[in-house]
């Protein structure tokens, strides 16, 4: 079987090469297992090689997908799925509720060491699980019948549905994890349920993707296959599109965007996404466990001139955790920069203009981010810091973030588009993406009230309550809201912005 797969995907390659659509990816992939994935631009892969209970139409809105629907019990606890009965996993294997059993319990046991499956700790026992206090056999989840699946969460979550779409809740086929072992991921062993499935992976060169012809709608998807090769300067991104090497790319320098939209207007899309992009302090370093001086650095930050005069394609300006296209939350009051109480701040902390305070500003290598944390650092200086500059790749970078190896750093979150998703960063317990160790016992107990509350109005009520603590004690230090420029061969029909930016080569084609 696994041999009339390979040379399907030999034989799409060749004759339709072509017609592969080539997507400048912002980056090397450090793996494609849905479990242990951590960065955006792995998850911009996952989502083509994999279909979780729950997907994202062209617009980005939450669709059926595994499961052709769902009941949700009055209380909000007890979520029933109807999976689908064509679903196939692309060895042939029927997709079944059994299938997400497993792998929900392979997400949150401790040994596969996922950082990211606080995702999933609204199912009942998650938590519990992965802190390694209960065996996996009491997770909240079981297969009421072949095609039925029964989530109990721990406490409501109405954001639920939309909390099944990361790669964190897709299944992954326990054959061929039981069969290959950590090798179950390479080319010649991974089996999917998605509209694709991985044909090659060459470090630094491309990951390409062929048609999965068992996919459920495999009808109806177009594309032969997908190459996402990784860019991630935007620089290099753009002179390779201009070339004529790639037909998409996810981003391009901030500064190009007047030219583009002058030269080639029908290229360009621009748009607002879910997201804020911030500054993390490791409040368990001094001196930035004295609140005096991150609310002093705060301070000395004008977003508005990052925003204008730096980045130049106009990014939302964020004073809160919640980015402000959140649906129903209000957004969070505007701090304008006040560098003389900066300096006063600073002083009464113990440093002068004979005793700076000095500090290491690390990001992820880019054009703009260096531009972004230039002047920042400059703003800095204006209050007496005095500021060095670190730069790493991306996945280094958040591995340095993730252990804790930093004073201040810069950080960014997507996705949802329900507050609790940014808000969690905070919580003192919830792993090593709250990367700067930040703890707050009135913070958690809002947050945790929030959790247990089913009323909407009420739950947000205290989510706000939540967020206004955490702003109050500076642990991070929002910036602004991503806007998401790409370039889109006019050739590439059925690309649609929307502010999840995500877009599967299920629904793309070449004219």
């Amino acid at each position: 079987m696994r041999l009339f797969l390979l040379i399907s995907a030999i034989c799409c390659c060749v004759n339709g090469l072509a017609d592969f659509i080539r997507i400048g990816n912002t980056g090397e992939p450090a793996t494609l297992d849905p479990h242990r994935y951590n960065l955006r631009l792995e998850e911009t892969i996952l989502n083509d090689l994999y279909l979780g209970l729950t997907t994202m139409n062209q617009a980005g809105q939450i669709v059926p997908g595994a499961a052709v629907s769902w009941e949700v019990s009055h209380d909000g606890l007890i979520w029933t799925f109807e999976l689908r009965r064509d679903a196939r996993w692309s060895d042939g294997k029927p997709v079944t509720a059994a299938d997400f059993v497993f792998s929900y319990q392979r997400l949150l046991n401790p040994e596969t060491a996922s950082s990211l499956a606080f995702f999933m700790y609204p199912i009942k026992n998650a938590e519990a699980i992965n802190s390694g206090n209960a065996p996996v056999s009491t997770l909240g989840v079981a297969a009421l019948a072949t095609h039925r699946l029964e989530i109990e969460l721990e406490k409501p979550f109405p954001f639920f549905a939309e909390r099944l779409l990361y790669p964190t809740a897709y299944p992954v086929p326990r054959h061929a994890i039981t069969t290959h072992g950590e090798n179950w991921v390479k080319p010649e062993n991974i089996v999917t349920n998605g509209a694709f499935i991985l044909a090659d992976w060459r470090p630094q060169g491309f990951v390409e993707l062929v048609k999965n012809q068992r996919f459920y709608d495999a009808s109806n998807v177009a594309l032969p296959g997908v190459r996402y090769i990784p860019v991630q300067n935007t620089t290099t991104a753009l002179n390779r599109y201009r070339a004529g090497e790639l037909d998409v790319i996810l981003d391009f320098p901030a500064g190009e965007l007047r030219w583009l939209r002058q030269r080639m207007p029908d290229h360009v899309r621009v748009s607002p996404l879910l997201s804020v992009m911030y500054l993390v302090f490791n409040v368990s370093e001094p001196p930035f466990d004295d609140i005096r001086i991150r609310k002093a650095l705060a301070l000395a930050i004008d977003r508005r001139i990052l925003t204008e005069k730096v980045l130049e394609s106009g990014e939302p300006v964020s004073y809160g955790l919640v980015p402000s296209i959140v649906a129903n939350y209000p957004t969070a009051t505007t701090q304008l920069p006040d560098r003389e109480l900066a300096r006063k701040l600073l002083t009464a902390a113990g440093f002068t203009q004979n005793k700076p305070l000095k500090l290491t500003l690390r990001y992820f290598t880019g054009d703009e981010n260096k531009r972004i944390q230039i002047a920042i650092a400059s703003m800095w200086r204006s209050v007496g810091v005095q500021t060095s500059l670190h730069h790493a790749e991306l996945n280094a970078h958040f591995a340095d973030l993730r252990q804790g190896a930093f004073q201040v750093a810069q950080a960014g979150w997507f996705g949802e588009n329900n507050p609790e998703h940014y808000l969690e960063l905070l919580m003192s317990d919830i792993g090593d993406v709250n990367y700067g160790r930040y703890i707050s016992p009135k913070y958690d107990r809002l947050m945790r009230q929030a959790k247990r509350t089913a009323d909407l109005e009420t739950r947000i009520t205290l989510l706000k309550g939540a967020e206004i603590e955490g702003l109050r004690d500076f642990g991070v230090i929002p910036l602004y809201s991503v806007m998401i420029r790409s370039l889109v061969d006019p050739q590439i029909l059925g690309w649609q912005t929307n502010p999840r930016n995500v877009h599967g080569a299920r629904y793309l084609r070449r004219k």
